[in-house]
């Protein structure tokens, strides 16, 4: 346990860390060269492209010397100063830093259009601190000791800098915590208070969930035997090539007995469809259909006689000959296969009907719960609790004391029981859309809202209750939900810690995702990076 314990603070750990890095990496001068050349170089197979993608046509590539990898040796240093494993981290450092290049590209085009120029004593203040001494202060000494293609490098990349910087702080104002920012725009002293307050209103919640992964076997059966020619099994085999003229040159073997169809398959068949044996491994006739894209060649293939072979047949993957090797099946809604396969055929391709059937079951638990009075439980003789009635004295006097182990049960609580469904309390949150960090996110509790920060159309339904109204079904994920809003709060707006660095982180990563979807942009970045990591 304590091994365990270890285990999860190390990873609260690294989670920090890596946070105050992707600030770093929004913020820090990432293309100013610090010393070192492409650090991940000897895990790269050499042999291998090392284009990530492009800008207007301009390669991305990583090899030293090029922006792309100076980003990514800052960036990897910075990794290590917080004590983090490059290595473990290389595709996100890498990531990163094709991201910032990208970024970087279109800032730059974006600011030369604008007719700026970077001014020498902005370039001059950025790299200052390149020729401190010891003690912190500027160092002629060390100035006249540098070399001038390392001045000219390090000018050049502070103008790209600053030209960076000039476009985000013209766009997203410089309040992200940094003192290296020149400039104050687009700043309001009012925005962090409007933010807290965004999350200030919470709604609490009953909860109901009726869970679509699977369909009682009566229903199951029910929607087999209204459909039962897709579960029609046929009795077939097959020999599959990929070319038409080769496929059409075999069936004229096969029907001159110059190959036997066994033989064919063992030594022909490219067997998409088939076992080893050529025998037809998606036999019920919705699985033909998908098979046989053509309705009318789909009808030739179950009207074929036993024994009878089929002309070639256009498929899904190649060309077909079939062969019929005896009569068809009625599906056997009594055999657990064949309702397995219904099952299969429903959760696939008509989770509308699943969704239709608990939907309605739904509306029934909305009714009772409605219709059905609250009810006194004593609970300390068991989880369901026994049933008290105020007309009985005993039951009186201990309705009367009251305590923890006396619970009253309302309508929606007993239809849960009813219905053999949790109800789950959940607590007070705020419409969270995105699961924004300013704000409370859904509860862990309510597992069957875990996809509710995405969608809108759940969020209006849940939070346009007024208290103890109960919504309409809605499908969220795999469950229908039925909630109740049992509170209503609004509380003060708290501080949000580092604000202003997390909004002007938000920024910059929107705009970042937004340019990497720009037609401009070709982002081939992961199929590189695994291309590069796999040997010969």
């Amino acid at each position: 346990m304590a091994e365990e314990e270890k285990k999860v603070k190390s990873g609260r750990k690294d989670g920090a860390k890596i946070g105050a890095v992707i600030i770093l990496v929004i913020s820090a001068a990432v293309f100013i060269p610090v010393g070192g050349s492409a650090v991940f170089e000897s895990i790269f197979n050499k042999n291998k492209p090392s284009v990530f993608g492009t800008y207007k046509g301009r390669k991305i590539e990583y090899k030293a010397g090029t922006e792309f990898a100076t980003a990514a040796s800052n960036l990897a240093r910075q990794y290590e100063a917080y004590g983090l494993d490059t290595n473990q981290y290389a595709s996100s450092i890498l990531n990163s830093a094709f991201e910032n290049t990208i970024k970087n590209m279109f800032y730059e085009d974006a600011v030369k259009s604008s007719g700026y120029a970077v001014p020498k004593e902005a370039v001059n203040r950025m790299i200052l601190p390149y020729f401190y001494d010891e003690s912190g202060k500027y160092s002629p000494k060390r100035y006249n000791e540098t070399d001038e293609s390392t001045k000219t490098e390090l000018r050049t990349a502070a103008e790209k800098e600053l030209v960076y910087s000039r476009y985000t702080d013209d766009l997203f104002g410089n309040d992200d915590g940094s003192s290296s920012r020149l400039y104050g725009v687009k700043s309001s002293s009012k925005e962090q208070a409007f933010v807290a307050q965004m999350g200030a209103e919470k709604h609490s919640f009953k909860l109901a969930a009726f869970s679509t992964s699977t369909l009682p076997s009566e229903e199951t059966v029910k929607y087999g035997k209204a459909n039962s020619d897709l579960f029609q099994s046929y009795n077939l085999s097959a020999v599959t090539l990929s070319s038409e003229e080769d496929a059409k040159a075999l069936l004229k073997q096969i029907q001159n007995n110059e190959i036997t169809f066994e033989d064919a398959v063992a030594e022909k068949s490219e067997k998409f469809y088939t076992d080893s044996l050529g025998k037809l491994s998606s036999p019920y006739f919705y699985q033909l259909k998908l098979t046989i894209p053509a309705e009318e060649d789909l009808n030739k293939v179950t009207g074929l006689a036993n024994g009878q072979l089929s002309d070639v047949i256009t498929t899904e993957r190649g060309f077909s000959i079939f062969r019929c090797d005896g009569a068809s099946s009625a599906a056997n809604f009594n055999d657990q296969a064949t309702i397995d396969t219904v099952l299969a055929y429903i959760q696939t391709r008509e989770v509308s009907y699943i969704e239709n059937y608990y939907t309605a079951k739904a509306k029934d638990f909305i009714s009772d719960a409605a219709t059905t009075s609250p009810a006194t439980y004593d609970t300390s003789v068991g989880e369901s609790g026994q049933k008290l009635d105020p007309a009985n004295p005993a039951d009186a006097r201990k309705i009367a004391a009251g305590g923890e182990n006396i619970v009253v049960y309302d309508g929606f609580d007993q239809a849960c029981t009813k219905y053999g469904v949790t109800k789950v309390d959940v607590p007070a949150f705020p419409v969270n859309y995105g699961n924004s960090q300013f704000m409370d996110t859904v509860p862990s509790e309510a597992s069957a809202l875990s996809s509710l920060s995405r969608n809108a159309d759940a969020f209006k339904t849940m939070f346009s209750l007024k208290e103890n109204q109960t919504s309409e079904p809605f499908v969220l994920g795999s469950n229908v939900i039925v909630v109740k809003c049992t509170g209503i709060t609004t509380e003060d707006a708290a501080e949000i810690e580092n604000y202003a660095t997390q909004a002007g982180y938000y920024d910059q990563d929107s705009a970042g995702n937004a340019i990497l979807k720009s037609p401009d942009v070709t982002n081939s970045f992961w199929t590189a990076y695994y291309d590069m990591m796999m040997g010969d």
